[in-house]
């Protein structure tokens, strides 16, 4: 019979991937193609804008 420590560690174990997964939820799918700021290739874009530039420009 699992103690009360083992219970706490499962608990606490399913509470973080339910929040891992609500938070993949959130994360856009993106589409591979030029971005149109800086114009290069990439394999994911967000709104037609890159990772790199979504940094840079604080888009977030």
């Amino acid at each position: 019979m699992p103690d009360e420590i083992d219970l706490a560690q499962e608990r606490e174990q399913l509470a973080t991937e339910e929040a891992i997964r609500n938070a993949a939820r959130d994360i856009p799918k993106g589409e591979p193609g030029d971005c149109e700021l800086c114009g290069e290739w990439t394999g994911r874009l967000i709104k037609g804008v890159c990772a790199p530039c979504r940094d840079n420009y604080k888009l977030g």
